[in-house]
């Protein structure tokens, strides 16, 4: 008959029985919440701001770091020659440009057109909106404000400019102008009024860009992380009949 197999477990015994080593060990973690604000505040604070219109969770709401509107409109001038009943279309007598302006900023107001200026200083980081959502920064223009009469330039062309929680109210973008042979004087600058003048939906607009979504106890989603520009050109036709006429 074979034998009954008997495995020697001396050796595995003697590795079990060896003293376990009494070097250093590391502290373990508490197992539960931990509350973020018995985190250390840097000494000495670091002396920087977050980026352009950053988002964050608030105090019941969304907040924003400050940001700004970067615009510029440049005007293309096109000389026409006037049309009469005998010959209605014009010829192209040449053609120019303005002067090539340098970039205006327009720093937003908090919650509403009239609400309060954003602050750049680093005691100031971010602006409570007081509400959770879709985070928009809007702007609105008005293409023939006149000049300001201080720096020379159409400073009120964006006349109005501020970061909101919520779509309200929608863009409302610069309406179209047609391409008629009798628009010889057509200019969405223009502040007369008449049968051929640029109507008011042709100069007055507003436009917005969503910056992200703070919804409470949700990941924020951060969509533009930079100031915004806009940037447009305007076609000017000289020449013809005023637009009034």
């Amino acid at each position: 008959m074979a034998q009954d197999f008997q495995p020697d477990l001396t050796a595995s015994f003697d590795a079990l029985q060896r003293p376990i080593p009494t070097g250093p060990h590391p502290d373990g973690s508490v197992i539960g919440n931990f509350d973020a604000g018995t985190n250390p505040p840097e000494n000495p604070e670091i002396l920087h701001r977050p980026h352009a219109f950053a988002l964050m969770h608030g105090d019941g709401g969304a907040k924003v770091a400050y940001g700004q509107l970067l615009w510029r409109i440049d005007t293309l001038i096109v000389q026409l020659s006037s049309v009469s009943d005998s010959d209605d279309t014009p010829t192209l007598e040449g053609a120019g440009q303005t002067e090539i302006e340098g970039l205006n900023v327009r720093v937003p107001t908090i919650g509403s057109a009239g609400g309060a200026s954003m602050v750049a200083g680093l005691n100031t980081k971010y602006h409570e909106l007081g509400a959770y959502g879709d985070v928009y920064l809007y702007w609105t223009t008005d293409l023939d404000a006149v000049d300001d009469g201080a720096s020379h330039d159409p400073a009120n062309r964006v006349d109005a400019c501020w970061v909101q929680v919520g779509a309200t109210p929608a863009e409302d973008k610069l309406d179209a102008v047609s391409a008629s042979s009798s628009l010889t004087a057509f200019d969405r600058t223009d502040t007369t009024t008449g049968n051929h003048c640029p109507t008011e939906a042709q100069k007055v607009g507003t436009y917005r860009v969503k910056l992200g979504t703070v919804n409470e106890d949700e990941e924020i989603i951060q969509n533009h992380s930079s100031d915004v520009f806009w940037s447009i050109f305007l076609l000017r036709r000289d020449g013809g009949h005023a637009c009034n006429s």
